[in-house]
């Protein structure tokens, strides 16, 4: 990726504003959603909650950085599904929780997971967007997590198409669309559509609830 490309990137992630959308969930797993997955996904399900929510407990002090390696390796476990199998649904944005419970999801609930899990790490939220790309590996639009250091260092992707975090200028098969965080959705280029863009704010604002509510469907 030239230098165009990795600039591309910034002005993409760096120019959006926090508004007081919906306060962000600082708990990624209750105990609740843990008794819920046991009841109805079973016991190993209730494990896989109960093991993220020790990861988080237990690495509160550890570097920022190691804390992204260590929520991404976690999800790197799960399989990738797309949401019409694992839900039956053309579109379905899965709460960690559901994410685990399943053991199973598409690139939006394996970013959702980590974009909450690293929030509960302590990693600053505004260090962090949701990014729809086109991939030119999938030929079709995908959506990674990007972190940013600082305003200024080139991204970091966490991209549930490999276990490794690269730099975007590792990532010449990511074409950025458009990007959101936790607390504002905002378009980051013309060529995303209204309706897409409407679609991803339905989405969230659904999921959000339900991780507010502990509810695993």
């Amino acid at each position: 990726m030239n230098g165009f490309g990795i600039l591309k990137w910034l002005v993409f992630c760096v120019f959006l504003a926090f508004p007081a959308y919906s306060a962000v969930p600082t708990q990624v797993v209750s105990d609740t959603e843990i008794g819920k997955a046991r009841t109805q996904y079973g016991e190993l399900a209730a494990r896989r909650l109960s093991a993220l929510k020790e990861l988080i407990e237990t690495n509160q002090s550890r570097p920022e950085r190691l804390k992204l390696n260590l929520v991404n390796d976690f999800f790197s476990k799960v399989t990738f599904t797309e949401d019409s199998v694992a839900w039956k649904k053309k579109d379905f944005w899965a709460t960690p929780a559901e994410f685990l419970a399943k053991d199973k999801g598409d690139a939006e609930d394996f970013a959702i997971a980590k974009y909450f899990s690293l929030i509960a790490l302590g990693v600053d939220e505004k260090k962090i967007y949701f990014s729809y790309v086109t991939s030119t590996r999938l030929k079709k639009s995908h959506i990674v997590l990007t972190y940013f250091r600082s305003p200024k260092s080139e991204p970091l992707i966490l991209d549930s198409l490999t276990d490794r975090i690269l730099k975007a200028s590792a990532r010449s098969d990511l074409i950025p669309i458009y990007s959101f965080s936790g607390r504002d959705l905002n378009s980051g280029s013309q060529s995303a559509s209204k309706k897409d863009f409407a679609s991803s704010m339905h989405q969230w604002s659904q999921m959000l609830n339900r991780m507010q509510k502990g509810i695993v469907k």
